[in-house]
């Protein structure tokens, strides 16, 4: 009889930061490393370590071991280390499309650099939820096999009545992505930590593996059972291969064996049968009871999501369109790019952009953010600085001050932007600082008048935001400093640019001043072509659409939370408190191409839970078991609101601001429209997902938390609305889809999970600020489209740059990417050191879809993967629903 083969992978889920700091984790680290590369030498029965399928743990190791980089490239060439695929084990939702590739692509690259393939398996044993478009990614990255812990409930063959969605009969399935890719996926069934900790002892041993190997083989498909022997920072276990021996003594119809990913999945592949489930799309715990998704670390520290797109967009949407638009890179500027985005990725581990730790785990993030937009904005201004030289201004007047506006979007933008132009200068040489200060002034007195005109010299609307002098220096490569004193005119305008775009303009001396007059009211509407918003006394605000039918109603609303950085738990007493106070400071101003209204809001909230929440914190009662109520001491909580209408927007923006010195609470802001409907869509990772309103039958959170990239809209035939949002990753739909509740605000006092960790700053005090748009639509493919493009674009702002006159290879204006069909999303514009230059981004909807692109007016030279490997597609194939793809230009 064929014995059944037990395969026992030695690992340590590592997260890097959590309920330590990150230097106390990293220094238990190099003791766990130090005793792997020990047992290495002397247990030559011991197989192999995975390392979590994250390569930064080698990273973090060299950096306080930097003599034993030989050592450990030995071990992995030995396949001793198993590496990769990851970078890092990263959250999926909260983080950016990009974000996702990149860790992939890092991850893979750096476990070839240490001289052995990486991990073939998709590894995401701890994820908060698992993406639908993981199939489709593994696959682009050259993977076929995924292991997870989270999503799906297995049944066993005794339970094969009543399977819902996500249910798998046993630990193996076949898991399908929303473009129809499917990959083998391995559910830990019994957890990651099935064969923690191992006995030595027959009598131990016995009693542990009776109840191990029944555990498994009750959701085993094969005779193959994978055993994890390790769990989250667990030291390497050290006398293994001696109780492996001791298992293999007392269990003569098993086959012990200490192996690897790679063995098993090979032994696996050629065992498992024909009736595997198929499981589709997100993996979310949608059939749990709902307590424990742990959707909620998405509105857990928004600050520091807020920070997060904003160095994803910096990057994504900034950095590397730039060099894109060079059409070339140095390689030791690529170099520097890669320094910040493995910076921006060392915050995208699940327990940290979660914002599920201790709070010297946060505030070491948010140094590292710095880091990165210090790094982002030195590579932005040398790519600035290369682009600004090829523009050729020679035919602009020669007493221009031209400068450049690029849109990096993938839509149409007519955004106000404000624009700080020299007109004059004086050099330190020369001069006296102050004496240099003084002539920048009298230039400006002496020249106070001005036009801005675009590249064809047309009168273009502006206003004059200030004149001021600053002082300024540079930075020549080959010689010292040079600085300096210049005159600044700043002006605001709203140019209409087209996607994916760069326009030239300038600024002139003219006899008069024609600069817009910006004109002020008190009344409480804005409207335009397309829509209208009315901000009624108690702060309700009202939106109609083209139709002037009532679309939409918002109004922020305050719960207590109970609950901790993992779980959203409302206060006992239960009660919403609506912003329903008088408002004050109601004012509207005129914009140059738009209108802004804004007002302020004071309500009294409860300054904190009541004493019973700390006895239930220190007690560690569960989250679901809490009772505490709301203080009865009350303090002013104010708002201010802005609303922006641009004349030609089809969406109105809201920013929400405030200083927050209450604690224990949740704010909202809530869409209410008269919308019915079974199901939503939400943008997610290289997908708009559709979602159930409802929850399932065995649902028992009264609160129905999602996640969110830029948008989630209700729509139906002849209605819609679509609620885009900046850094603002948690909503909420009610069951009959009529309301939309976005979270702008939650603070809470504890880590929570295990134990009692106190977190002082995930209270969130101090400032705040939440930027959110409304579009109403019509409910058809075309119109949400549409306005799920322009949620995508609001979080991308135009780029500015001043420009000498001088003769140049590039015109004035320019379209540089053109895409003939909106359902194609762009997520990257980048170009490597070689000159090769990508598009990457997917089909918005689950529908084929013809598209043709031109970069630099040239079609692609191929389809590629994502390790840039040519995939023999046509590059003019139609994109299959919901199909990812990079196009390469030559």
């Amino acid at each position: 009889m064929k014995k059944k083969r037990v395969f026992i992978i030695s690992h340590s889920h590592w997260d890097r930061e959590w309920y330590m700091s990150f230097e106390e984790h990293h220094m238990r680290l190099v003791k766990l490393i130090d005793d792997l590369l020990y047992l290495f030498k002397h247990d030559p029965k011991f197989n192999s370590f995975h390392l979590d399928g994250q390569d930064i743990i080698l990273d973090d190791y060299l950096a306080v071991r930097p003599e034993k980089r030989d050592e450990i490239r030995h071990w992995v060439q030995a396949g001793k280390l198993r590496v990769g695929p990851f970078y890092i084990l990263q959250d999926d939702f909260l983080i950016s499309p990009e974000s996702n590739v990149r860790n992939t692509q890092y991850g893979m690259q750096k476990a070839r650099q240490y001289g052995h393939a990486p991990v073939p398996v998709g590894y995401f044993p701890d994820t908060f939820g698992n993406m639908g478009q993981a199939p489709q990614i593994m696959k682009l990255a050259g993977l076929d096999t995924v292991a997870f812990g989270r999503g799906v409930t297995p049944t066993g063959l005794n339970n094969k009545v009543g399977f819902g969605k996500f249910d798998s009969t046993y630990s193996e399935m076949w898991w399908q992505g929303a473009n129809k890719d499917k990959v083998l996926g391995i559910l830990f069934a019994n957890w990651y930590s099935n064969a923690n900790e191992i006995p030595v002892d027959e009598r131990k041993a016995k009693k542990f593996w009776d109840q191990k190997l029944a555990d498994a083989e009750k959701f085993a498909s094969t005779d193959d059972l994978l055993m994890m022997n390790g769990v989250d920072h667990q030291p390497v276990q050290m006398d293994l291969t001696n109780a492996i021996a001791v298992a293999n003594k007392l269990y003569p119809d098993y086959e012990f064996i200490h192996s690897n990913f790679e063995d098993y999945i090979k032994a696996l592949k050629k065992d498992l049968p024909k009736d595997l489930s198929t499981i589709s799309g997100e993996l979310t715990s949608q059939d749990t009871d709902g307590w424990y998704t742990l959707a909620n670390t998405a509105s857990s520290r928004i600050y520091m999501k807020q920070k997060n797109t904003a160095m994803e967009r910096l990057l994504e949407d900034k950095v590397e369109p730039i060099y894109l638009l060079n059409r070339k890179i140095e390689k030791t500027d690529q170099d520097r790019l890669d320094y910040a985005w493995h910076e921006l990725l060392r915050n995208h581990p699940h327990d940290s952009i979660s914002g599920s730790g201790v709070d010297e785990v946060h505030r070491g993030m948010m140094n590292r953010y710095e880091k990165v937009k210090q790094v982002g904005r030195y590579l932005a201004n040398a790519g600035l600085d290369s682009l600004a030289k090829k523009i050729n201004t020679s035919t602009l007047p020669k007493t221009a001050r031209a400068f450049l506006v690029i849109n990096p979007a993938d839509d149409d933008k007519k955004d106000e932007v404000k624009v700080q132009i020299e007109v004059h200068r004086e050099l330190f040489a020369g001069n006296t600082p102050d004496g240099a200060y003084r002539k920048c002034e009298k230039y400006l007195q002496e020249n106070p008048n001005y036009q801005l005109f675009d590249a064809y010299g047309k009168p273009v609307s502006y206003r004059i935001v200030k004149k001021f002098v600053r002082f300024g220096y540079e930075l020549p490569e080959r010689t010292f400093r040079i600085p300096y004193m210049a005159s600044y005119v700043e002006v605001a305008f709203s140019p209409k640019m087209k996607a994916n775009s760069w326009q030239t303009f300038y600024l002139d001396n003219i006899e008069q001043d024609h600069g817009v007059v910006v004109k002020k009211d008190s009344k409480n509407l804005l409207a335009n072509d397309y829509l209208s918003a009315e901000v009624a006394t108690n702060g309700e605000i009202k939106i109609f659409d083209q139709n002037h039918k009532l679309n939409s109603r918002m109004q922020i609303v305050d719960t207590g939370d109970i609950g901790n950085e993992y779980i959203y738990k409302q206060s006992g007493d239960g009660k919403k408190i609506i912003f329903d106070t008088p408002i004050t400071n109601l004012k509207r101003e005129s914009l140059i191409d738009g209108e802004k209204l804004s007002f302020d809001q004071a309500i009294p909230l409860p300054v904190s839970a009541d004493e019973l929440l700390k006895k239930e914190q220190e007690e560690v009662i569960d989250v679901t078991h809490r009772h505490a109520g709301r203080s009865k001491e009350l303090r002013e909580f104010k708002v201010h609101v802005e609303l922006t209408l641009m004349n030609e927007s089809k969406n109105l923006a809201i920013k929400i601001s405030g200083n927050n010195q209450i604690k224990d609470h949740r704010l909202q802001a809530i869409f209410k429209t008269d919308i019915e409907c079974e199901t939503h869509s939400a943008d997610s990772i290289f997908e708009v997902a559709v979602r159930n309103n409802k929850v399932g039958k065995n649902w028992k959170n009264p609160e129905n938390p999602q996640h969110q990239q830029c948008f989630v809209s209700v729509h139906k035939d002849g209605s819609g609305i679509v609620v885009g949002n900046f850094g603002l990753n948690e909503y909420e739909v009610s069951p009959d889809g009529k309301d939309i509740a976005v979270t702008l605000l939650r603070c809470v006092g504890e880590m929570g999970d295990w134990g009692y960790f106190p977190t002082k700053d995930s209270q969130c005090q101090g400032d705040f600020t939440a930027n959110l748009s409304v579009a109403p639509t019509d409910g058809s493919k075309p119109v949400q489209i549409a306005a799920y493009k322009k949620a995508q674009a609001d979080q991308v702002k135009l780029i500015t740059k001043q420009v000498k006159h001088q003769l140049g290879e590039y015109d004035l204006n320019k379209q540089y990417l053109k895409i003939d069909n909106p359902a194609f999303s762009v997520t990257a514009t980048k170009v490597t050191p070689e000159g090769k230059m990508f598009v990457r981004g997917y089909n918005l909807t689950n529908e084929r879809q013809d598209v043709h692109i031109t970069l630099f007016d040239k079609k692609p030279s191929k389809i590629v993967d994502l390790h840039e490997n040519d995939l023999g597609i046509d590059v003019d194939k139609p994109l299959a629903g919901a199909e990812i793809r990079t196009y390469e230009f030559e």
